[in-house]
């Protein structure tokens, strides 16, 4: 391959360009805010033309400097590189053992999402690393199985004598990649302009908010590693001095922090080790192939980018109030690392359901988005760029260690380290302390629909009793009001908010109801001919369908809710079965009795008829291991009481009909009124609406535009 045409000067004026265009495209979204999403199609646009050239040059680059090692070379090669990944590995395991001593002690909970009912994705190290079809491999991005078929191919060119032109061939088309490379990359400042300014204008300040005690010790994690340990590591041990290694790699780091695609900047590294090693005057031949070799054959294994997601479980735990202690740590690390070959999507589902961590959390690490992401993958960079350039002047002889400086690392990470994890974990005891507010969003939550003036409140028997041979539906027009029970602390069908207001799903559904029928009504009991129609989230059991009329409107999955340590033991029904006898609260023996008593034959139940009884250990709930309610209903009440958790132990979803019962009189008119009436509202979106609301808490809070000078400082815009 010819030598790069890049000088130091073009890549300085480049990485210039590239912080002027970052920095542009920040004040860009902070000025317009929301309106700044609307250019992110360029950067779009510019991530996919730099990831259309990376598996391809990925392919031709291994195959043909693998192929041309001798098998003594190859040997060694393995060999040093296993050893300096090693080390870097566990550089990074003792940052997240160290950092999250920086997070104090916190609750929480969130509604109800469907990933509460979804077992957590398992990792198939067969699938990701050993191809069965290459080029489904290609297609999906798989990069561990791509890299193992062609080192693959290029083991076994070694052995080939006449492959000088099939090798000379490779060389060529790895040549015009990277020229092609080199021209995308001179496109960086637009491209990372458009990305930054589409970020800055869309990420909201509450999301920043809530989680910056992450965020916090992602950047501490990442500015030590970065730009103190890796560096002085590389300068500690090879004739490169700290300034050099910097210079050399910033521009591949802006890149992968601006795209959030350190995959892009593979070509990239490559060519920063050669100009370093040609600018001390290291042309060895062998240095050069190593760092072809080794920058594709790196990026499949764990790097300290992404290793440095595994921060966000113990993020997770300080989180929810269950901090991890030594012994969890080695479960950890020895059980939870491995998943992390894969996707970080899968590794940390798999990690907090090991951890016994509620799996609601994953939806914060998704909140993460594109700082933690684009973060870990400008460090990915500067360990494949760490990682190439100590193997390759390892191959090439250079290696020497400077024992002071080694220390001066060491002592400085150690000094610096401690006073960040130190400040910070003061700073964020002082900010968090009291942050739960969930509990006070449920007590906020207001009808959707207007309250109906004449809802009845108290019971009583009804004014005008029911004759036998005549219909609810005529008394109720008669009397202009109809009568609607519920059961009291029904969270989230039926309960009262911080204001002593009867709210939640079924209450609105009333309210909607009584509208419909130009009527009102609502009472607390349904016996005795108190009302005509029962609506607070009731299970149509076999029981109740043979006692009264039922109206079908909603399925609920069957679910536990058990303290958030306990997860795992309740996590399946092989894993409950171990544990002996249980002990399950029930709020009657006909709620989901049956199906409770089929799916646990070995437990024990016991009748809990108020929910707090359990979540505060009191009375019959003293001594329950697990209360058995739907995912939805569980859900809502974990967010009053954020040391629980939900867990769905089925291998498959299990549902139960919510009903409103009426009066079993009449001629039927009363439930075929009902059961129009729920079809009606249904195909209008009113059960659309008060289950986003209610269930899964889509505008509990209140919204505002985001933050942005042309809107709150200007004042240009309302």
């Amino acid at each position: 391959m010819s030598r790069p045409e890049t000088s130091h000067a073009h890549g300085a004026s480049l990485a210039s360009k590239t912080i002027l265009g970052l920095t542009a495209g920040i004040a860009v979204g902070l000025f317009f805010g929301e309106m700044a999403a609307s250019i992110g199609f360029v950067g779009n646009i510019y991530v996919n033309l730099l990831t259309m050239t990376v598996l391809p040059y990925i392919v031709v680059s291994l195959i043909g400097t693998v192929g041309q090692l001798t098998l003594e070379q190859a040997k060694l090669l393995v060999q040093r590189a296993g050893v300096v990944l090693l080390i870097l590995w566990g550089i990074g395991l003792i940052m997240v053992v160290t950092i999250p001593l920086a997070f104090p002690t916190l609750q929480t909970a969130s509604f109800f999402s469907t990933g509460i009912l979804q077992s957590p994705a398992k990792i198939d190290l067969v699938d990701l690393f050993v191809p069965q079809n290459v080029f489904n491999a290609l297609v999906d991005d798989t990069v561990p199985a791509v890299v193992l078929f062609c080192i693959a191919i290029g083991v076994a060119l070694i052995g080939i004598k006449e492959k000088k032109q099939a090798l000379g061939l490779f060389a060529i088309i790895s040549e015009a990649l990277t020229r092609v490379t080199k021209g995308l990359t001179r496109m960086a400042p637009i491209g990372i302009f458009a990305i930054a300014a589409s970020a800055a204008g869309t990420m909201t300040l509450a999301e920043l908010g809530r989680l910056q005690g992450y965020f916090i010790a992602y950047i501490i994690a990442f500015a030590l590693l970065t730009f103190l340990v890796l560096p002085g590591l590389v300068a500690a041990v090879t004739p490169f001095k700290y300034r050099e290694i910097l210079a050399a790699s910033r521009t591949a780091l802006l890149i992968a922090f601006a795209t959030g695609k350190a995959l892009v900047v593979l070509p990239m590294i490559i060519e920063s080790v050669k100009e370093l090693f040609e600018t001390h005057d290291v042309r060895s031949d062998e240095a050069v192939a190593t760092a072809e070799i080794v920058v594709p054959l790196a990026y499949p294994f764990p790097s300290l980018g992404r290793m440095l997601a595994m921060l966000f479980v113990p993020f997770a735990a300080w989180f929810v109030g269950d901090p991890l202690g030594l012994a969890d740590y080695g479960l950890y690390i020895g059980a939870g690392f491995p998943s992390f070959f894969g996707s970080v999507t899968i590794a940390i589902p798999f990690s907090l359901e090991l951890m016994q961590l509620p799996a609601d959390m994953f939806q914060l690490f998704l909140v993460t988005g594109v700082i933690a992401a684009n973060i870990s993958d400008c460090l990915t960079a500067m360990h494949i760029m760490t990682l190439t350039v100590l193997v390759a002047c390892a191959m090439a002889g250079t290696l020497r260690i400077d024992w002071k400086a080694v220390a001066l690392v060491v002592g400085g990470t150690a000094v610096l380290g401690t006073s960040l994890i130190g400040g910070t974990r003061v700073y964020l005891t002082n900010v968090f302390e009291g942050s739960y507010n969930k509990d006070e969003v449920v007590a906020n939550m207001q009808l959707l629909s207007d309250p109906a003036g004449a809802v009845i409140v108290e019971p009583g028997p009804n004014p005008i009793p029911l004759a036998i041979d005549r219909s609810p539906l005529v008394r109720i027009n008669e009397r202009g009001v109809i009568r609607v029970g519920y059961i009291p602390g029904s969270l989230p069908w039926a309960y009262s908010n911080g204001q002593g207001e009867l709210v939640g799903f079924d209450i609105d559904l009333a309210h909607q109801l009584a509208h419909d029928l130009e009527l009102d009504g609502l009472t607390p009991a349904m016996a005795d001919d108190h009302f005509d129609i029962a609506m607070s989230g009731i299970v149509g059991t076999v029981d109740r369908s043979q006692q009264m009329p039922l109206s079908s409107y909603l399925d609920v999955n069957i679910a536990l809710v058990v303290p958030d340590h306990r997860r795992d033991e309740f996590s399946s029904l092989e894993s409950i079965r171990k544990i002996g006898t249980v002990t399950i609260g029930i709020a009657s023996q006909e709620y989901v009795g049956y199906t409770a008593s089929t799916l646990f034959p070995n437990a024990e139940f016991v009748i809990v008829p108020s929910p707090r009884d359990f979540f505060e250990r009191t009375g019959p709930g003293e001594d329950v291991d697990a209360w058995i309610t739907s995912a939805q209903e569980g859900a809502a009440w974990t967010l009053l009481y954020p040391a629980f958790g939900v867990v769905s132990p089925f291998p498959r979803s299990l549902a139960v009909p919510l009903v409103y019962p009426t009066l079993p009189a009449g001629d039927g008119a009363m439930k075929r009124f009902v059961d129009h009436w729920i079809g009606l509202k249904q195909r209008q979106g009113v059960f659309d609406a008060a289950y986003e609301y209610w269930i899964l808490g889509q505008g509990s809070e209140e919204m505002r535009p985001r933050w942005s000078v042309i809107r709150d400082v200007l004042g240009w815009m309302d």
